[in-house]
């Protein structure tokens, strides 16, 4: 036989090289492997390599070719293939005898998968007429899906196409449904592939979407027909706009849907319903999506949905997208008009519907501080909406701001800074001229009581100078169990707030006095400056000591010594004890000192707000826990010591809002002596608690003066901000002990601070270029599921939680005050014989009468839905045992799982299904 040349580049049909693939694994060491092949191929000689394997494959015009192979191939390292047109019956024995499998193999695309995939049978509606193509297609792209699908004993249609979609579409998908087509739309690589699809294929792609796809699958192909697949996402985003309930369709919404459909579905009859579920399952998909991934991993397809609508004249519409980032800056522009609105005298509400709808957008996940000035901003505003009452006594004055004002200075420092959106930031800005004008008539009257501060004189029992808190407060709990005594030196009531939050979500209680209605507050000593004040609350008495001075005092203390061993002695840390040299961890003696129980009076003085007041930076702190750095691990030694944190201050701070320079003599931030005049927003104050020579000085009331350089913020001054200390109890979460003569209590926040949920935001319409009416709702809520009833049980009661205080006999309230206000429903509910099927199947997590009675009547009155701050302030409890209650109330209410009260553990939300009650307790 003629050599031809032998070439090692050629292509060699792959239906041969699959065949072959498919005997090397069922014969690793086949060899003289005859193939049936009607025609040549060229080169007529080739070498290929498969795996370890050296394929020789030559082709056969004749049987005296085959039979000269067959004398000269050497057994070894090359595998001989024999291509030729001639089966068994053309062949004469002796050559027959000398083949692998003593015949010529014939390519059949059904067995050579067979072989394979290792698979028994194929499934009989893939081997019909009109699905021939697809076994030489699966063969053709063995390579593509080899080893990364697992086929059973049957090849059946989902398998066939799932191998197809991977190997040619590189769908991945183990479960053709909508979500898995768009996540897989988001390759950069989708319209090339499609584009590429072999024809018998795009043929039959109908039959493999509409397996899983129904309705959707015209609309699916119509969209990879005009090379469309990688913008399913932004298409279908697109789709959710124009296609949503409520739109009015006008002519500009009616050209805008034509235009979509002319590009993107080439004119195809797809029903709007059809287009409208699309927009649906893409915004679900999309949620689903942002559950677990970042927002900015949307990108590409949100900027696409975005100028697609741009380019429809429909921008406008996308304030109804809780997905679109046009969406959250149409809403940030509705927000601050109806904000605009509120502060000219018009109704808040449409501010709250605002404030909802910006809460919806999945960027409010992202915007966070965006988000947390705009709630803020709502609590100012509210706040101004409450009529200025005058105050008469000190008292007064004191619990008003303790209970409030802190609340506002806290927002009012959030809004200075401003914000990126040009609306918002000039509506801030009047905001903030508003509450400082009316906030300045509140230190104004304050001014009037600074005489009484400065003379000393008696408020109340939860009002202490601030030299009497060792005495009174601190010694008192440190009889008890051991105490942290922190010390955040220049910490406003606006600081606390801030940080107090973040201690309660850090697993922390909060305790205050059993006979008081509101936190302890102290009066700072006068001037408002550290070496004075801070001395008086580390020492117990007035006086002027540096940090050294105020270590002897605080550890010579008659009422800590007293409770402490010679050994033992209180122990106090400043800033330049509390860090380990040469880290910022917290220093290893320090630590010891707070894990262990042997000193039962600890404290430590934390410089970091009078640190951020001193610097020029303008930076807006955002106080918490982790943004101290000591204080964290101070309070992670303190619980495991399982001390008492007492947090507190020396005196608080007025920041630089666009403060004036008054020039003096003196050097002070905010004070001078009585040598200058007495000028606009100052006071003379004298008494025995002004710690300076003639116990004397002059004071400004008005948060507006400086008498220094400027700088973050100043303090010595006699504004409420300055004056009052906060002072704040907590223990760790997990201690639940009686400490006599104190409570746990829930975080207790004004009334104008509590947004309640709007259950059903409806905004007022914006407009289409055109002028059609686009509502901001979404969806309302689902409709209750329908309630059955429960079977009749006998048992016993028992106490309450372990982990919840059970108020003894004397101490819970008749049940008769209870009852006073609340429906007739809560009373026939206590006597139901439902009821008391339940609460037998409950025993062990019994919830007292008085408790469910108050839980039901606080949601009742808020119409069925309130957010769990507010339920736990409405009962008395601090959030974190909050959900233990509600736990044992959802099993005496939740008829076989129905959810007659559900918890919302994303929103913080808690609803009371009052109708779904009543029907299956048969009231």
């Amino acid at each position: 036989m003629a050599e031809d040349p032998v070439s090692d580049h050629a292509v060699l049909p792959s239906a041969v090289l699959t065949q072959v693939q498919a005997i090397l694994s069922k014969d690793a060491g086949a060899d003289r492997i005859a193939l049936v092949w009607p025609e040549p191929i060229e080169p007529r000689e080739l070498r290929r390599q498969l795996s370890d394997t050296t394929l020789r494959v030559v082709y056969c015009p004749s049987e005296l070719a085959i039979r000269e192979l067959l004398v000269t191939h050497a057994p070894g390292a090359e595998r001989l293939v024999m291509l030729s047109p001639f089966d068994e019956t053309r062949l004469s024995k002796d050559v027959l005898a000398r083949l692998w499998g003593c015949e010529p193999k014939r390519i059949s695309p059904w067995r050579t998968l067979e072989q394979l995939l290792r698979v028994r049978r194929i499934d009989p509606r893939l081997t019909g007429k009109p699905y021939r193509w697809i076994a030489e297609a699966l063969v053709d792209a063995y390579d593509r899906y080899r080893g990364r699908i697992q086929f059973g004993e049957v090849l059946d249609v989902d398998q066939a196409w799932r191998a197809l979609a991977l190997a040619r579409l590189d769908f991945a998908g183990e479960a053709l449904d909508l979500d898995a087509l768009l996540d897989w739309s988001r390759g950069s690589q989708v319209d090339a592939a499609v584009s590429a699809l072999p024809e018998p294929m795009v043929a039959h792609l109908g039959d493999w979407l509409a397996l899983r796809l129904g309705a959707s699958t015209e609309l699916v192909l119509s969209l990879w027909r005009e090379g469309h697949a990688g913008d399913m996402v932004a298409i279908g985003l697109v789709c959710s706009v124009l296609y949503r309930d409520g739109l009015s369709p006008d002519q500009a919404l009616f050209q805008a849907r034509g235009r979509l459909r002319e590009r993107v579905v080439g004119g195809a009859r797809i029903e709007d319903t059809t287009l409208q579920d699309y927009g649906r399952a893409t915004v679900g998909y999309l949620e689903r999506f942002l559950a677990e991934r970042p927002y900015r991993a949307l990108d590409a397809p949100l900027t696409q949905a975005q100028q697609l609508l741009a380019s429809l004249d429909m921008r406008p519409l996308a304030v109804a997208s809780d997905l679109l980032p046009d969406g959250f800056g149409l809403r940030l522009d509705r927000f601050a008009q109806t904000l605009d609105a509120a502060l000219a005298g018009k109704p808040i509400e449409p501010v709250l519907v605002a404030l909802a709808d910006l809460r919806r957008h999945q960027l409010a996940k992202v915007r966070t501080e965006q988000l947390g000035t705009a709630e803020l901003t709502v609590r100012a505003c509210r706040w101004l909406r409450k009529e200025e009452v005058e105050r008469g006594s000190l008292a007064e004055e004191v619990g008003d701001y303790v209970g409030s004002g802190g609340y506002l200075d806290w927002a009012r420092s959030r809004l200075w800074s401003g914000d990126a959106h040009e609306a918002l930031n000039r509506v801030y800005r009047q905001l903030i001229g508003q509450v400082s004008a009316r906030r300045e008539r509140l230190n104004e009257r304050f001014s009037h009581h600074l005489p009484a501060i400065a003379r000393g004189d008696q408020v109340n029992g939860s009002v202490l100078p601030v030299e009497r808190a060792l005495d009174v407060l601190i010694a008192p709990l440190a009889k008890q169990q051991p105490v942290l005594v922190l010390v955040l030196d220049g910490m406003s009531h606006a600081v606390y707030r801030e940080l107090a939050g973040d201690l309660l979500h850090d697993g922390w209680v909060e305790l205050q006095p059993a006979d008081s209605t509101g936190p302890c507050c102290l009066l700072a000593a006068l001037p408002t400056i550290t070496r004075i004040s801070r001395y008086a609350l580390l020492s117990g008495t007035l006086g002027e000591g540096t940090g050294a001075d105020e270590k002897k005092a605080f550890a010579a203390h008659p009422g800590l010594k007293t409770l402490s061993s010679t050994k033992f002695p209180p122990r106090l840390f400043h800033k330049g004890d509390l860090l380990q040299p040469g880290s910022g961890a917290l220093a290893e003696g320090v630590r010891e000192v707070i894990a262990g129980q042997a000193h039962k009076v600890v404290g430590a003085v934390i410089n970091a707000v009078d640190d951020q007041l001193s610097s020029g930076a303008q930076v807006s702190v955002r106080w918490s826990v982790a943004s101290i750095g000591v204080l964290r691990r101070i309070l992670e030694a303190a619980r495991e010591s399982r001390r008492l944190v007492i947090l507190t201050s020396d005196h608080g701070h007025v920041l630089d809002h666009d403060m004036t320079l008054v020039q003096t003599a003196a050097e002070a931030e905010r004070f001078k002596p009585l040598s200058e005049p007495v000028g606009v927003g100052e006071v003379r104050v004298s008494g025995e608690r002004v710690v300076l020579p003639g116990n004397q000085v002059i004071l400004p009331w008005s948060e507006r003066i400086r008498y220094t350089a400027k700088k973050m913020g100043y303090h010595g001054g006699g504004s409420l901000q300055e004056v009052l200390i906060p002072f704040g109890v907590y223990r760790n979460a997990g201690e639940t002990g009686p400490i006599e003569g104190w409570r746990e209590v829930a975080r207790q926040e004004p009334d104008w601070w509590v947004i309640e949920p709007v259950a059903e935001p409806v905004a007022e319409p914006m407009t289409t270029s055109a002028g059609d009416a686009v509502p901001t709702s979404s969806a309302g809520p689902s409709k209750p599921s329908k309630p059955s009833k429960s079977s009749k049980q006998d048992a016993h009661t028992l106490d309450l939680f372990a982990e919840l205080p059970t108020p003894s006999p004397e101490s819970e309230p008749a049940p008769d005050p209870v009852r006073a206000g609340e429906g007739d429903w809560i009373a026939a509910l206590m006597v139901s014989p439902v009821y008391a099927q339940m609460k037998a199947r409950s025993a062990r997590v019994m919830v007292s009468e008085a408790q469910l009675r108050q839980l039901l009547d606080l949601l009742s009155r808020a119409g069925g839905q309130q957010m769990a701050a507010a339920v736990a302030q409405g009962l008395g409890l601090p959030e974190i045992r909050l959900y233990g209650l509600l736990a044992g109330v959802q099993k005496l209410l939740n008829v076989d799982g129905y959810p007659v009260l559900a918890i919302d553990r994303v929103s913080k939300t808690i609803r009371l299904d009052l109708a779904s009650l009543k029907t299956q307790f048969e009231l």
